[in-house]
């Protein structure tokens, strides 16, 4: 009996720790590619903040919940979105294709817990100012994560969500609202729906 009790015991803990290394999220792992449309998002976007100078950049979005964003917001005035349930589940897996040949390095979940806890220990070593360069920007914003995408019906907006993740207590994001002008998606036809600044978890 106390081996069947002690069994019991360890497979609770290992269910809860696969929980809490899981984040407790429900989003499911899409099989399927990114679309050609939602390369050319992801890809116009990096290109657009590849000025400044981030080296990393993860290999998965995270689910987009636009529940935060009222449907009044001045950001979606006139958009008629779709497909916001699934993009609130779903993640996919991001190729170098987004890339466009930049010296970006795609990596994993692993990777990113260690460079975040060496940019923590740089910090609490070094202090914050040594994360600035002469003119008091950052040198490196962090590793930039992106979000799953959601396009209006007529597919001339995407909206989606950046973050970069630099360590405790300094990610900051936003959600924007991309507009197709021309060939290319820009954000700078509409404000930010939503920004975050200094958040411990900037992403679900």
């Amino acid at each position: 009996m106390k081996r069947v009790y002690k069994f019991l015991l360890l497979s609770i803990a290992l269910v809860s720790l696969a929980s809490y290394r899981s984040g407790g999220s429900t989003s499911q792992s899409s099989g399927a590619p990114l679309t050609s449309q939602r390369l050319q998002v992801y890809g116009d976007f990096i290109e657009s903040f590849s000025k400044m100078n981030f080296k990393f950049l993860a290999n998965k979005t995270f689910p987009l919940d636009l529940t935060i964003v009222g449907k009044d917001a001045a950001c979606l005035q006139g958009i008629e979105l779709e497909g916001t349930e699934e993009s609130s589940k779903l993640i996919h897996s991001i190729g170098p294709e987004v890339l466009r040949g930049r010296s970006i390095h795609l990596i994993g979940d692993r990777q990113e817990l260690t460079i975040l806890k060496q940019r923590d220990a740089e910090v609490a070593a070094h202090g914050a100012d040594s994360m600035m360069d002469a003119s008091g920007m950052t040198k490196d914003p962090g590793v930039l994560a992106l979000s799953e995408i959601v396009f209006d019906k007529g597919h001339r907006f995407a909206v989606l969500k950046y973050v970069f993740l630099c360590g405790s207590h300094c990610n900051s994001g936003a959600i924007l609202v991309l507009e197709k002008v021309g060939s290319r998606w820009t954000g700078t036809t509409r404000r930010a729906c939503n920004v975050a600044v200094n958040r411990d978890s900037p992403r679900p």
